[in-house]
């Protein structure tokens, strides 16, 4: 069995070794055919045994078969000949649908068996030209404007043709057409396809629609062809404008047709089509308004009808043109003209025109004057139109005809007002028709009153209490006076006399309604810095010449409770806890700390009272309620806290009462020496948009610096007070550890020449005297010897180091002695303006420098108000935003200070100039008009040229170059009619009046400042023409100008400057009085050698410290050879120790001199070497 498997195994592989081989015997072999398409079915395409040299006798049994191509077996051979046929018919284009190559060709693989043998044949299916031309869409469509230019080009589609080469699509052909012409294109793939284009421009009136037809031919034999049809439509453009059968048509009318009888209807007619063809009727510019009136016109069909009463009389002919605009993107109009005849009927009466009528008149016109001209008239004609005119005969006036229909009214006796102010007049005009028609009219003649009573108010004082805090722009009273006058003598306007207080002007103060009398304020007013103002109030009439009276105004401003306390002591920042130590020891009733609290209201209001809010321990402390003074109401014990916390409220009197309240964290310490040391000042932080927190800053860092330096003050004069000692056992040459003892009787060495030059020692004394002047910081070191030490090198000396200290002898310099500083108005609040700073040679303390500003009140105000310098480091700031209009310039004082005893201090000037922006718009006063309003204004028709027919005018409250104010106009309705001066603002008629000129005239009126850049302001002024030349004064009102006056600054800081004053006094008495107390310095002895100076840093070099005390020696070591002090171990605090110095070159003897040294140990000595 395993044997026979083998032997099937070994057979599988030489079969398969065979027909691999047989395969790559016959790869390289291929048998081409070419036939054309489409031939019949079983036609021989060639013997293809015969090409492979096989022999057709083994063709069955070799099985020689044909492979199918994509399914479809197109091909087949014939066993029994060996011949190769066709089987199924072929369509090329089917078999090859890409048209990139020109090639189609069918791969077969023909395989015989016995040996196993395969052959590629390759079998090339040639085009016949079977196929037409076709179009993808058989009607094309194209929509062309006519307004298309000749050249244009419009792409078709192309026409398709399946077959290749010479067969496919090769020409195309157009229909004949005087418009069109076809341009053939050749592609990129060789296809062709035809573009339309325009030789003879389209007009769509003339034809609509072009129908063409497109063939595309192949290059076959025979031939085919293609068509596809080409509807050309022609888009309309509008180039045709409407028109009319006739270019002018004349229809009569009778007047008084009735309103909407048809005239006359319109018809035009346009080429075009759709929305260029639909026309829209329409009047043209040329048709006055008055025909547009009587006339309406249908804009949709044309209809013209009778819009209201025609009169022959007023218009006998009425001319228009009419228009016929199409609605096409760009409208075309024709036009016609229409007269309109009016045929006359005699239906009007009589009339009369007022020319001319002066009313009111003054009663003093002479008898003559001519007041007024009437024109009479009557439409109608012949003798319908002759017309006569009458007055009454009762009356002071005669009728005079002038010239034809023209009468003058004269005055014939003389008027009195008094007897009869007003007359009516009635003219009565009559027509000679039959029967005659009359018309009447009645004029008022009114009389003026001569201008000779005073206004006169009712009181001749007037006093106005204000609360302060009020709203600007508040009523404070109406001041009104009487004139008996009539008219223009009794209206009244009322003003202001200005009155400067403090640079400031009433005016912009106050405002008085100049109609009414009624008085605001433009401010709010501050009862602390402005109490009361007296000014005139004028009330003057408008007659020529015009008379007037005054009146006295007191205003009074009364106070409100409208200012908190502020607590001025203890300082805290911003409101932060205040700490102070105390000693535990403090006895009964001492007092701990005292607030104070300042209050700017008036007397009543800024009482204050103090108590406690919230306190540790009720038992411990009381507070005085009116001096705020804090003390103790037993000792402490050991039971009672370290930290104690009371919370003090300070409330003034006012209603409702207003408070402020402080905290202070009391600590207790076991011993009252102050740390001056570890005191560290902490600038002020100013907070320039509170109330009072920057003003107060200045005036407690003032308190605050003047109680510090009084205290140092006091300390170093009691410190250099010298007390007397109880003297020691009396022993030679030992040293006293006792505060301000001498050592007497020891001797001074030194051997340096230059020590010499310095210093005299007076070895019997102990002391050690000044030669000439020490530079200032210099240190020596002072050598003491004991006459009963020998000078050996095994000596032991004792360093003491002596320091010059510094004498405040130099006053503060500033680098200039005048300051301008230029500061632009509108300023920013806190804004730096300058750095001012001086500078002081002196040293420590008597370097320090503080800065103030010299107070000087300017209008009840403050510098201290308005600038604030930082006392640290110079730098001046502004406290509020300067107005150039209010403030132009501010001079006062800065001076620096220095912190010695007694200071030294100077001054510099600082003048602070404003500069000016233009940031004032002007503002019309005159005429006045409510919140930007029309101003509406009547006058005469009857006005002459050159008359004033109004005034603008302007204020601004900017400096005077940015002030120049010039006016133009804006808008006018007819610029021939008015004339304005640029100058003053005076609006003048430039003619008389006409009757085509408007009843109403529209004038804006702009007024425009100098500055840049530059602020302007409108006026609207809306003039009516009247036949009188009544002015309606009683419709006037007026409403006062508003003013944005920024607030002066307040005197919240006068009870502080007060204080700062005051304790600036006190400083200085404290501190006469203390330098008087001091003990004379005795008279030196007589000038000697080896003299010690007593001042800091000194030294004394190579002198020897004699000593026989042992305590001293427990203390110091001397060190001769380097004239040291060497400190052995701490010395005591506070301790005072007297050193005397014995000259090498002296002996020890009972005459010689010693010279003492006061060395003051400082509580940083006790543990470091001198």
């Amino acid at each position: 069995m395993a044997h026979h498997i083998l032997q099937i195994s070994w057979r599988g592989y030489v079969s398969a070794f065979l027909l691999i081989l047989a395969i790559m015997n016959t790869a390289s072999a291929v048998t081409h055919y070419s036939i054309p398409e489409e031939m019949e079915e079983r036609s021989i395409v060639a013997n293809l045994a015969a090409d492979l040299e096989l022999d057709v006798k083994t063709l069955n049994d070799r099985k020689m078969r044909i492979d199918a191509v994509a399914n479809t077996k197109y091909l087949d051979v014939n066993t029994e000949t060996g011949e190769l046929f066709i089987l199924a018919r072929m369509d090329r284009e089917h078999l090859c649908p890409s048209k990139t190559t020109t090639s189609c060709f069918l791969k077969l693989d023909a395989t015989i068996e016995n040996p196993i043998r395969m052959f590629n044949i390759e079998v090339e299916i040639m085009d016949i030209n079977d196929n037409a031309p076709q179009f993808r869409r058989s009607i094309m469509h194209l929509d062309i404007s006519e307004s298309s230019s000749v050249g244009e080009r419009f792409s078709l589609n192309n026409a398709v043709d399946p077959d290749v080469g010479t067969n496919s699509v090769k020409n195309y052909h157009l229909s004949s057409s005087e418009h069109f012409a076809i341009e053939i294109q050749t592609g990129r793939d060789g296809s062709k396809f035809a573009d339309l284009i325009l030789k003879k421009a389209l007009d769509r009136e003339k034809q609509a629609v072009h129908n063409l037809i497109l063939t595309a031919v192949d290059g076959g034999i025979p031939t085919h062809t293609g068509t596809a049809s080409i509807i050309v439509r022609v888009l309309d453009i509008n180039d045709n404008a409407p028109s009319f059968d006739k270019e002018s048509y004349k229809i009569n009318i009778m007047e008084n047709s009735p309103v909407g009888s048809l005239v006359i209807k319109m018809n035009a007619t346009d080429l075009d089509e759709g929305s260029n063809s639909d026309i829209v009727y329409s009047y043209s510019l040329y048709t006055s308004e008055k025909t547009q009136n009587t006339f309406s016109l249908n804009p949709d069909n044309g209809e013209i009808r009778v819009k209201e009463m025609v009169n022959y009389e007023h218009f006998k002919i009425f001319d228009m043109e009419v228009i016929a605009t199409d609605k096409g993107p760009i409208s075309l109009s024709g036009q016609c003209k229409l007269s309109v005849l009016v045929t006359d009927m005699n239906d009007n009466h009589p009339e009369m025109s007022i020319k001319s009528f002066q009313s009111p008149i003054k009663e003093s016109v002479p008898v003559g004057t001519v007041i007024a001209v009437i024109s009479v008239s009557d439409k109608d004609s012949g003798d319908n139109g002759i017309v006569d005119l009458h007055i009454p005969n009762n009356l002071p006036f005669n009728l005079r005809e002038s010239s034809d229909n023209y009468f003058e009214l004269v005055i014939s006796e003389s008027l009195d007002r008094e007897k009869v102010p007003e007359y009516d007049i009635t003219f009565t005009v009559t027509d000679r028709g039959s029967p005659p028609l009359s018309d009447n009219l009645t004029m008022a003649l009114e009389l003026l009153d001569v201008n000779d009573n005073v206004p006169q108010f009712s009181q001749s004082f007037y006093t106005i209490r204000v609360m302060e805090n009020n709203a600007p722009g508040a009523l404070l009273s109406s001041l009104t006076a009487f004139d008996p006058d009539l008219h223009e003598n009794q209206y009244l306007v009322y003003f202001i006399l200005d009155k400067e207080i403090a640079n400031t002007s009433m005016s912009m103060l106050f405002s008085i309604n100049p109609e009414n009398g009624n008085l605001y304020a433009l401010k709010t007013f501050d009862y602390e810095i402005e109490k009361e103002f007296l000014f005139h109030i004028e009330a003057r009439d408008s007659g020529v010449p015009p008379l007037s009276s005054n009146v006295t105004v007191h205003i009074i401003i009364v106070d409100q409770n409208d200012n908190t306390p502020v607590i001025v002591s203890p300082w805290r920042a911003h409101g932060s806890m205040v700490e102070e130590k105390i000693p535990r020891s403090t006895d009964k009733g001492s007092l701990v700390a005292k607030v104070i609290a300042i209050d700017t209201d008036s007397v009543q209001n800024s009482r204050i009272t103090y108590q406690f809010l919230q306190v540790t321990d009720a038992t411990l402390f009381s507070l005085d309620q009116y001096n705020g003074e804090i003390r103790t109401m037993r000792m402490f014990s050991y039971r009672d806290p370290r930290h104690q916390r009371l919370v003090v409220v300070a409330k003034d009197n006012g209603e409702p009462a207003l408070s402020a309240t402080v905290t202070i964290k009391l600590s207790t310490v076991e011993t009252a020496v102050k740390a001056y040391a570890d005191m560290t000042e902490v600038p002020l932080e100013y907070d320039i948009f509170s109330d009072l927190n920057l003003y107060l800053v200045i005036g407690l860092g003032s308190v605050s610096f003047l109680l510090l330096i009084t205290i140092l003050v006091t300390i170093v004069l009691k410190c250099q007070q010298p007390k007397p000692s109880k003297a020691a056992p009396a022993s030679r040459n030992s040293i006293i550890s006792e505060r301000n003892s001498t050592i007497a009787d020891s001797t001074l060495v030194s051997n340096d020449a230059y020590w010499y030059s310095l210093f005299l020692a007076e070895t019997r004394k102990g002391k050690l005297v000044v030669r000439q002047p020490v530079p200032k910081g210099s240190r020596y070191i002072v050598s003491s010897l004991p006459r009963s030490t020998g000078l050996t090198e095994t000596s032991d000396s004792a360093a003491s180091t002596l320091q010059l200290l510094d004498v405040n002898d130099n006053v503060p310099r500033f680098p200039q002695s005048f300051y301008t500083i230029r500061v632009m108005e509108n300023n920013a609040p806190g804004s730096l303006l300058s750095s001012l700073t001086a500078f002081d040679p002196d040293l420590h303390e008597n370097q320090y420098l503080v800065y103030f500003i010299l107070e000087k009140e300017i209008a009840n105000t403050s510098m201290s108000m308005l600038f604030s310098i930082n006392p640290e480091n110079g730098n001046l700031y502004a406290l509020k935003t300067f107005d150039y209009e209010i403030e132009k310039e501010f001079l006062f004082h800065i001076e620096a200070r220095d912190s010695g005893v007694p200071p030294l201090s100077s001054n510099v000037t600082v003048h602070i100039i404003i500069v000016d922006q233009n940031d004032n718009t002007p503002v019309i006063v005159s005429p006045w008009r409510a919140h930007g309003s029309v101003v509406e204004e009547k006058i005469p028709r009857s006005t002459d040229k050159g008359s004033l027919v109004s005034k603008v005018i302007a204020i601004d409250t900017d400096s005077v170059h940015n002030s120049r104010i010039t006016y133009q106009f804006l808008q006018v309705t007819d610029a021939t009619l008015f004339s304005l001066d640029q100058y003053n603002g005076e609006i003048r008629t430039m003619r008389m009046f006409s009757y085509r000129d408007p009843r109403h005239q529209r004038l804006v009126v702009v007024a425009k400042d100098n500055g840049e850049p530059a602020l302007s302001a409108t006026v609207t002024i809306k003039l009516s023409t009247v036949e009188t030349a009544v002015k309606a004064y009683a419709d006037m009102t007026e409403v006062p100008l508003e003013y944005d006056i920024f607030s002066d600054l307040n005197l919240y800081l006068v009870i502080g400057l007060g204080s700062v004053s005051f304790l600036l006094l006190i400083t200085i008495l404290v501190t006469i009085v203390l330098k008087c107390q001091q003990p004379k310095p005795s008279k030196a002895a007589p000038a000697s050698r080896n003299s010690i100076i007593s001042e800091r840093n000194s030294t004394i070099a190579d002198s020897t410290l004699v000593s026989n005390d042992a305590y001293w020696y427990s203390l110091f070591l001397a060190e001769t050879r380097k004239g040291k002090l060497v400190v052995r171990q701490p010395v005591p605090k506070g301790s005072r120790y007297i050193v005397s110095s014995l000259p090498r070159s002296t002996g020890l003897t009972e005459t010689s001199d010693s010279a003492a040294s006061t060395l003051q140990e400082s509580t940083t000595s006790s543990s470091s070497s001198t």
